[in-house]
């Protein structure tokens, strides 16, 4: 089995694949030139010769030599010039038809085979060398390269009807029957020689150019899905926004958000998740086939396309997430950006439909969304916090105000919560909700909540260094800030830089921060407990996890969110509400504030049910440090007695 295998081979009877099928083409169209180029150089040599002695030499050739030869020169010679042609258009990459191509090699090769024959034979009828066909086998087979089963039944043929047609004529000799064998076997192994070599060569590129294309394809494909990466994405555009046939407005760049893939990773693993994002991206890629399609990062995808067909063709990707037998609610949202001018840069471009995604994401009832001035508005300001957050501290820009926290039996001053105000020299005076938002959203949110903390303690040092009353202060941490630093460590670093005793900083963390299991959180407040400080759970009531919150964490204080009082006049359910839960709290050992606190009947109801704490526009909004001061002086706050004065 394996001798017939390297039979085969030897003979060269393997399968081509295409580019070895390719490459033998080009070689012996390379071939073809040189080989073609010699064939007409000499046949124009002979028949210019023949000429020339004819015309002034003194041995001229008989009228029956001229017709046995001259003829013949010239079909070589048209033959030759056909392989040209053909050649070179070949070598050339021009695509000629191959069964064309084929008819000529072989036709080529049939004449000056015959030719040789031919001339040999009359030159071995005069008993002279048959030297032609030696050189016209080696030029067919060793310049072209054939499979090797081809040249031994060519050159076996071509050799016995030239031996037969000699041998026929004058019986050949012994030394002429060796000569012809000997050469026989010489033309076939330089031919199978060249042949297998050609052929090694062919594989070796073959093997350099499948390397090529995978690192082009890994260099231009997305790892998990197989489609293109980003960097493709971006040049593709690029150069698609540029050709001036493009109407670039009626274009679009659209932003696609796989919504609960998380969860779909969480139940069956990453493995599962990239085999489904392979298959919604082979959906995208074959829905969107005359477009620009890549992986953007995570579950989220970005297409360049013609706006045509928009809404169904989205339909079909949407029903192909929704039919997932995966037993998770998931769908599609996608926002849409239109470029307005050949100028687009892409990246961009797809931060804007990824911005008009991230609008809607909360609306069940709108799966698309086209980015439109307003949104464009909001981008820049977003742009324009993230970019400056790091100049907004250093120049402070940001200034801490505090709102006041009273005792609701004495109405005397217990604490404030410290809260941040931006005024920016470019877009004046920014909500907290603008800022803070965006600031969560691009995880920066620890380097506002850090200056707060240290500005906090500069105030309370000032305060203790000047002798006056200090007061307690609430600082409100993200969640985010627990993923980026160890923020109890942080905390405890800054206030002993400052020499500030842990009695003074009370650490708030929103309910909506604990609704999911994080051990890793829960680990942080149990260490802030440890270490002695006090820990206030903000804005209790305005999550849907509130009562799990109070089963699973430890804290001290609970800041009633200020919705229970809105509309209070009147609203017996939001007293029995509130009533119910300033009881829960005690019952689980908790201090109660209640925010928002705008009215005497909302006090007076507070502080009969027993809430400890009051904060609201009653006591006073967020103040200046210098106005706080100076309305303590004035006794229009008064310290509990237990504050040192």
């Amino acid at each position: 089995m394996k001798i017939f295998k390297q039979i085969k081979k030897f003979l060269g009877l393997e399968k081509y694949t295409p580019y070895i099928s390719n490459y033998f083409e080009k070689s012996n169209g390379l071939s073809g030139i040189y080989l073609s180029s010699v064939v007409i150089f000499l046949e124009l040599f002979m028949l210019a010769s023949t000429a020339y002695n004819q015309l002034f030499g003194e041995k001229k050739r008989t009228v029956t030599w001229l017709w046995m030869h001259v003829p013949c020169y010239f079909i070589l010679l048209l033959a030759g010039f056909a392989m040209l042609i053909y050649s070179v258009r070949s070598f050339k990459n021009r695509k000629p038809n191959k069964l064309i191509g084929k008819t000529i090699y072989i036709g080529f090769s049939v004449i000056s085979i015959l030719f040789g024959m031919y001339i040999s034979y009359l030159d071995y009828v005069k008993g002279e060398q048959f030297i032609t066909l030696f050189t016209m086998v080696l030029f067919i087979f060793c310049f072209l390269s054939w499979r090797p089963i081809y040249s031994i039944i060519f050159l076996s043929l071509s050799f016995s009807i030239f031996y037969f047609i000699c041998d026929r004529a004058n019986e050949a000799t012994y030394a002429t029957q060796v000569n012809l064998a000997i050469i026989w076997v010489a033309i076939i192994m330089s031919a199978a020689n060249n042949y297998h070599q050609k052929y090694r060569e062919a594989k070796k590129d073959q093997r350099l150019e499948e390397v090529n294309e995978i690192l082009l394809k890994l260099s231009i494909s997305d790892e998990i899905t197989g489609i293109s990466n980003m960097s493709y994405f971006i040049s593709q555009t690029l150069s698609d926004l540029h050709e001036k046939n493009v109407d670039v407005t009626k274009k679009l760049f659209l932003f696609l958000d796989i919504e609960h893939f998380k969860n779909f990773n969480e139940k069956y693993g990453f493995m599962s998740g990239n085999e489904f994002l392979k298959k919604i991206a082979d959906v995208i890629e074959k829905t969107f086939s005359d477009s620009i399609v890549a992986h953007f990062s995570n579950d989220n995808f970005v297409i360049f396309t013609q706006d045509k067909n928009i809404p169904n063709k989205l339909e079909v990707i949407r029903s192909e997430i929704q039919k997932t037998d995966s037993g998770l609610t998931m769908d599609l949202k996608t926002g849409a950006y239109r470029p307005k001018n050949r100028d687009c840069l892409p990246i961009v471009a797809c931060d804007h439909a990824r911005y008009a995604c991230n609008t809607i994401k909360k609306h069940f009832d709108k799966n698309y969304c086209e980015y439109n001035d307003d949104m464009n508005r909001d981008f820049y300001r977003k742009q324009h916090i993230i970019n400056t957050i790091d100049k907004a501290i250093e120049k402070e820009y940001i200034n801490v105000y505090y709102q006041p926290v009273v005792n609701s039996q004495t109405g005397r001053l217990s604490g404030f919560e410290a809260l941040a105000r931006w005024n920016d020299p470019e877009y004046g005076f920014l909500l907290p909700e603008m800022f803070i938002n965006t600031l969560e959203e691009y995880h920066q949110i620890h380097k506002l909540d850090m200056f707060m903390l240290n500005k906090v303690c500069q105030d309370i040092l000032e305060d203790q260094k000047a002798g006056g009353a200090v007061f307690p202060v609430s600082l409100n941490f993200s969640r985010l800030d627990f993923e980026v630093m160890d923020l109890a460590s942080e905390v405890e670093k800054t206030l002993q830089k400052y020499g500030i005793d842990k009695k003074y900083i009370h650490v708030e963390i929103t309910e909506s921060a604990l609704t999911e299991n994080d051990g890793k959180l829960q680990k942080a407040l149990e260490t802030f407990r440890k270490s002695g400080y006090a820990l206030w759970l903000d804005d209790f009531g305005s999550g849907y996890s509130g009562l799990n919150v109070l089963k699973e964490y430890e804290f001290d204080v609970m800041k009633i969110d200020m919705k229970f009082l809105q509309n209070f006049d009147g609203n017996e359910k939001s007293k029995k509400i509130l009533k119910n839960i300033v009881s829960l709290a005690k019952d689980v050992g908790m201090l109660t504030l209640s925010e928002g606190v705008e009215t005497e009947e909302a006090r007076n109801f507070l502080r009969e049910i027993g809430c400890e704490k009051l904060q609201g526009y009653l006591f006073g909004p967020p103040m200046p440090k210098a106005q706080i001061t100076e309305k303590i002086k004035n006794g229009d706050y008064i310290p509990e007695p237990s504050l040192k004065l």
